[in-house]
């Protein structure tokens, strides 16, 4: 059960940074965004701040964040209407709102990989063939082998 819990929270922190992406560049671009939902399915939780409807559902697979114009279905009226739409902007600003996503995945890596080695450090190079440790009842411990002894050859070959 502790394993299913943690891929689902790791799941979801690498959907909420994906979809953040996609959330942030669509506000710079001054893309009107309906809703940014974590989870699919039955709504669990949401809020409306400003004109988007944050949201939480209960299949926590995925998310997407839902921007105006995105649907070609859907009617426009006003000029302010077609200024917030996703579809009128320009190719390279949607190209950049579509890529977000997977840039802010690649740059949440480096960054929580920069903060790993920061703080633990790099692993020491330990090419040795010292023995760690030795299982009751193993072949090695039948043959008399103990922790800490250190193999010089294998078969008349120098390790």
């Amino acid at each position: 059960m502790n394993t299913v819990v943690s891929f689902i929270v790791c799941l979801g922190i690498l959907i909420f940074v994906h979809e953040l992406g996609h959330f942030l560049f669509a506000k710079l671009f001054k893309v009107r965004v309906l809703k940014f939902s974590l989870g699919f399915g039955p709504k669990i939780f949401s809020k409306i701040v400003g004109e988007t409807e944050y949201q939480l559902s209960a299949l926590p697979l995925g998310g997407y964040v839902k921007m105006f114009g995105e649907n070609p279905d859907e009617h426009e009226g006003a000029a302010s209407d077609k200024e917030a739409s996703f579809a009128h902007k320009k190719v390279w600003q949607r190209f950049m709102i579509v890529f977000a996503g997977p840039a802010f995945n690649l740059m949440f890596s480096l960054v929580l990989f920069f903060f790993v080695f920061f703080f633990m450090g790099l692993p020491d190079s330990r090419d040795t063939t010292k023995i760690g440790e030795v299982t009751v009842d193993s072949p090695a411990a039948t043959a008399g082998i103990l922790a800490g002894d250190t193999i010089l050859t294998i078969n008349g070959h120098a390790t």
